[in-house]
């Protein structure tokens, strides 16, 4: 009987140390989910219409796009696109800002999805082997067309080193492919170390 114990103490144990790591990286997506919609969403007033339409629209639109980066730390880079599909403005952090350069991106998936009414969430991917980004967009309101932006996800990197399981637990995040995206150990992160062989 008191084997019978043991082992029913045990697993009782195991059931609700389960649990617990499940609830915690319930609450670690729910947190990372959040964040993306609060992007998205932050996105989404860009494509409200101007009530002072006089003046000039794409500038109107560089300056929406200018507050966008001020209110918005983690988007590095916001594009409109035309009809089209023609890049007509790129404001950005990292690189140069742009006006009507007409790259044709019509063919992008961004822009494919968008143009269609859908908020478009791309693949995660590193910008020079360093931080994890991934690309936002939707249709741009007034004037048409299509606003994509570029999000960095190092927040991610912040939920998943605060979560604790015991003395040896961790918690990492990978995407749809595999890819690993956020681990305390940030190296693991950098070197494109492969997960899916980890049970």
């Amino acid at each position: 009987s008191g084997a019978i114990g043991i082992y029913f103490s045990y697993r009782e144990t195991e059931a609700h140390l389960v649990a617990l790591q499940v609830e915690k990286a319930q609450s670690a997506a729910t947190r990372i989910e959040q964040y993306v919609l609060d992007i998205e969403h932050q996105l989404s007033w860009t494509a409200l219409p101007r009530m002072d339409s006089g003046g000039d629209a794409l500038e109107q639109r560089r300056l929406e796009y200018l507050k966008l980066l001020r209110q918005a730390p983690a988007i590095t880079e916001v594009v409109w696109l035309d009809g089209a599909g023609h890049e007509q403005l790129r404001v950005s952090r990292l690189a140069m800002d742009a006006v009507s350069s007409g790259t044709d991106l019509s063919q992008e998936p961004k822009f494919r999805e968008a143009s269609a009414g859908r908020v478009y969430y791309g693949p995660v991917y590193f910008r020079k082997g360093t931080e994890p980004y991934m690309t936002i967009s939707r249709p741009a309101g007034s004037g048409g067309g299509v606003t994509a932006a570029e999000v960095n996800l190092t927040f991610v990197w912040e939920v998943v080193s605060r979560i604790k399981i015991g003395a040896a637990g961790l918690a990492y995040v990978i995407d749809a492919t595999g890819t690993l995206i956020a681990h305390r150990d940030i190296s693991l992160v950098l070197k494109d170390t492969d997960p899916t062989d980890v049970p």
